[in-house]
């Protein structure tokens, strides 16, 4: 729906399926993983935590929408803390986008060859690929892209769910005993990881001009959280009760393993193949938050003229932050947590605080 000012305005369903496709598709592989490694057959439970996190999330962004409608979180950064120290914090959150886009980048390389689809592609080619997709579809619009993953999600959680259902039969659920063995203290430890994916909502802040209403991003962002944790929690009870506790723990494409142990053959090919329109989907969505945010940043009216050189700049960067796929395997779950509990839920809390508290004070002055 477009308003009177001509921006395209998306609704509650619309935004759900964006919210889904892009935390959901690189959360399903190092949520896992990580649960697993730390908390066990407990692994499953750490999900409960990283939902009482995300919920609180939405909330922030949902609070930070109401103070500053139509504008996106870089935006209103100088209306809260003043210009100087806006422009610097903006900038660093534009890093931030431009970290998380080339890492995802990276990751879809990493699954590409891990998993043993993409023997013989050259390895530059697959981000190449990707990085004119999502160009083109940054070109297209925000409405475009709205359209498209409010249709792919509903493809994706499908086929999920058939694939859930076929490997349904080779679950053991004694594997899952004995229930409560790891403390409060390591499933907290465990959930850091999970958390920090989950932090990934806070794309909310930056596309709140393109959302119908404030309660669209507290509803939408509630219902993908559910679900998202919902998705989370299948499949790590699916890889413990399957696979057992060691191979969820080691590797990363524990997933794509169960697709091994059921008929036809080529399920394996098909489930990547449906990653692939999932990443494609979230790579889409950040590197539209990352060039809208640099217009909005230097006052553009128009970020068509730096769609190319931002799209340039993350294939650069997807090159140079990591050295190979190995090294995007073990930096990310090392590094990503503390940054992104920093710029995801530490640095929002905090502006909330002050943007209350300057809300407060001028009510309490104009009377």
């Amino acid at each position: 729906m477009k308003q009177e000012s001509g921006i395209y305005k998306t609704d509650t369903y619309s935004i759900m399926g964006l919210l889904v496709n892009t935390v959901g598709t690189t959360a399903a592989l190092f949520i896992p993983l990580s649960a697993v490694k730390i908390a066990q057959q407990d692994g499953w439970m750490t999900m409960l935590i990283a939902m009482l996190g995300a919920v609180y999330l939405v909330y922030v962004v949902y609070r930070l929408g109401t103070l500053y409608s139509d504008k996106i979180f870089i935006e209103y950064l100088p209306l809260i803390i003043g210009k100087a120290g806006g422009k610097i914090l903006g900038l660093a959150y534009i890093l931030f986008f431009f970290y998380l886009t080339s890492s995802v980048i990276r990751e879809a390389v990493a699954l590409f060859f891990g998993t043993g689809v993409f023997k013989i592609t050259p390895e530059f080619v697959i981000p190449l690929f990707l990085i004119i997709a999502t160009t083109y579809a940054v070109v297209l619009g925000f409405e475009v892209i709205c359209r498209v993953l409010s249709i792919y999600w509903l493809v994706i959680s499908t086929t999920l769910i058939v694939f859930y259902l076929l490997v349904f039969p080779y679950m053991d659920f004694a594997a899952l005993l004995p229930v409560g063995e790891a403390s409060i203290l390591t499933l907290l430890k465990s959930a850091m990881i999970p958390q920090a994916y989950m932090g990934e909502l806070f794309i909310l802040a930056m596309l709140s001009p393109y959302i119908r209403t404030a309660r669209t991003v507290l509803i939408a962002g509630n219902i993908s959280t559910v679900i998202i944790i919902c998705h989370m929690t299948v499949i790590t009870i699916s890889m413990v009760t399957i696979l057992g506790v060691d191979t969820p723990a080691r590797s990363l494409y524990a997933p794509f393993f169960l697709a091994d142990i059921i008929q036809p053959i080529g399920i394996k090919a098909l489930l990547v193949s449906i990653w692939m329109l999932a990443l494609w989907g979230k790579i889409v969505v950040f590197q539209f938050i990352v060039t809208d945010g640099i217009s909005k940043y230097f006052n553009l009216k128009q970020y068509q003229s730096i769609i190319i050189p931002v799209a340039i700049l993350l294939l650069v960067f997807s090159f140079t932050f990591y050295q190979n796929n190995t090294d995007v395997l073990e930096s990310i779950p090392r590094t990503f947590p503390g940054v992104a509990l920093f710029f995801e839920y530490l640095i929002p809390t905090l502006l909330l605080i002050i943007a209350l508290i300057r809300s407060k004070i001028g009510a309490s002055s104009s009377q």
